[in-house]
């Protein structure tokens, strides 16, 4: 059966743990990635039946709501602090951003078709362009978790980590 694994099995990190709680979204992305690459052949041997279009629903959800709020978070908290203390971290930092943008664009690609699948509209999806857009994510994950979130840790001061995780906090509340 094609069911999400337990997200929140283990305590989750909290905003006073910004870098922590980034790492974690990352490692949630991993999992609804990994529900991208069943998609495809769980639909084949079982049609659109209600696992897959919950799938669908919790994929469409995460992706359009936790995916760019945790972009907004890296951008807005870590890039500005980065980029003031390390100046030739400029050009890495708006590779990343880019990476966020072009992210976005392949989610709404497939966005439509997944709603489309969910609704019976049609009756597959592309299982490549499914593949490439979790392997795309996964990837982008990896380098920011290899260089960006160290950066951040190294740059930016305990006060600063605070208020930064404080700003995403809120950023939640008013959303």
């Amino acid at each position: 059966m094609l069911t999400l694994d337990t997200l929140g099995s283990a305590a989750a990190p909290s905003f006073e743990q910004p870098l922590e709680m980034l790492q974690a979204c990352h490692d949630k992305i991993r999992r609804f990635c990994d529900q991208l690459d069943k998609l495809p052949p769980y639909i084949e041997e079982h049609g659109v039946d209600d696992a897959a279009r919950n799938t669908i629903d919790d994929v469409v959800r995460y992706f359009d709501i936790a995916g760019p709020a945790h972009h907004t978070d890296e951008e807005e908290e870590l890039f500005p602090l980065i980029e003031e203390r390390v100046p030739a971290a400029a050009s890495r930092l708006e590779q990343l951003s880019a990476e966020h943008g072009y992210l976005h664009s392949c989610w709404n690609a497939i966005r439509d078709d997944l709603l489309a699948l969910r609704d019976g509209r049609i009756k597959q999806i592309s299982k490549n362009e499914l593949q490439e857009f979790a392997r795309q994510y996964r990837e982008h994950a990896a380098a920011e978790e290899e260089w960006l979130f160290p950066a951040a840790a190294s740059a930016l001061s305990a006060e600063e980590l605070r208020q930064a995780g404080a700003n995403m906090a809120k950023r939640r509340q008013a959303g």
